[in-house]
This record gives C-alpha cells, sequence and structure tokens, in this order.
C-alpha cells in the first residue's frame, strides 16, 4: 500500500492536529513505521524478531502511532516489564488462542545503552525490541508479509494531550 493510503492514515492526520502539517507528519510516521516490522526471521526455529512498540525514535518527541496513541517512555518499559511478567504470548491480531510465546525481550533506553557502553546509531531512544517462537501457519505468513510487523496490545488510560 503506498505511502499515505493506509487504512488509519485518515484518522492519524485527524489526531495530530497540534502538528505544523499533519499530513506530512503521518507520512513520516507512515515510512518510520517500516523501519519498525519484523526485521529477523529463523526459519528452522519459526522465531521472528522486531520492535513490539517505539516510543521516542530521535529528538525528544513521542512518536503518536496509527491509532493515535502515544507511550510514555516510562510506560513502554513498566508495560515490558508486565508482558514479560503476566503473559508472553502472541496471539493474531488481538484475536484468538496464542500462536507464539516469547523468547526474547527488551526495554531499549538510552540509560541501559550508556551502562552497557554501546553506542545509540540507529536504534530508537526508547523502544521495546522481542522475539517469538510462532506456530508453523503463522510463521509462513510473517515471511509471505501478510504479518509484517508487531502490534502490542494492552489497556490503557487515555489523556488529553
Amino acid at each position: 500500500m503506498p505511502i499515505g493510503q493506509h487504512a488509519d492514515f485518515a484518522a492519524c492526520v485527524a489526531a495530530n492536529q497540534d502538528k505544523d502539517d499533519p499530513h506530512a507528519y503521518c507520512m513520516a510516521l507512515e515510512e518510520a513505521s517500516k523501519r519498525f516490522e519484523v526485521v529477523k526471521l529463523d526459519e528452522a526455529e519459526h522465531l521472528v524478531f522486531g520492535w513490539a512498540s517505539v516510543s521516542v525514535r530521535d529528538g525528544d518527541e513521542l512518536l503518536t502511532d496509527l491509532q493515535g496513541d502515544r507511550i510514555e517512555p516510562e510506560q513502554l518499559e513498566k508495560a515490558a516489564y508486565d508482558f514479560v511478567e503476566h503473559s508472553r504470548e502472541a496471539n493474531e491480531m488481538h484475536q484468538g488462542t496464542p500462536v507464539g510465546q516469547l523468547v526474547e525481550s527488551f526495554a531499549l533506553t538510552l540509560e541501559k545503552l550508556d551502562v552497557m557502553g554501546l553506542l545509540r546509531k540507529s536504534a530508537p531512544k526508547v523502544a521495546y525490541w522481542v522475539g517469538f517462537r510462532v506456530s508453523p501457519a503463522v510463521f509462513a505468513k510473517v515471511k509471505a508479509g501478510q504479518l509484517p510487523m508487531f502490534s502490542i496490545e494492552g489497556t490503557a488510560e487515555r489523556v488529553a494531550a
């Protein structure tokens, strides 16, 4: 689907009217989302890896996802820990029974990179990286591009910006 033609693109534009150019802002988000797709596959093990969520890419501004949601860095880190502690399961498109199990999880922050002595380079500033072992049927969909990215599911209270 061409940039700017995503089904939720109009909702993104509507949710970001405070930006100088909401259309350009959402196009940039849509383009950035392509960098956060499933980025590594291990066919023999049915493993998929990628960014589950990105709170801050560059600068200090929170990213607004295509549903109009923003996640504060501290909340993303807490959500990552809660997911590991209480769930660790993947479903398909937020529905149905589990189709995969978490095998890798890292709540990325600049502080953690600094403590480890690692450079940021092109990584987001605050994000959540995951790896899942998924069913053969789901792995086939990921490999075919039918399930190209992760989406975190959860419950939150919406607050006014």
